[in-house]
């Protein structure tokens, strides 16, 4: 679950460095595609 939150938080910087709305973390994990989780996580480190 740890690497969830940190994919989420990830997006949630990217959102406010270029003014977006973001979703909540249900909505994020919901619709979120292994592809994706790994793309954030090879970001954020």
């Amino acid at each position: 679950m740890e690497m969830y939150r940190i994919a989420y938080q990830y997006y949630m910087e990217t959102c406010e460095n270029y003014g977006m709305e973001s979703i909540n973390f249900h909505h994020f994990i919901k619709h979120l595609t292994e592809e994706q989780l790994q793309e954030y996580m090879r970001k954020a480190n």
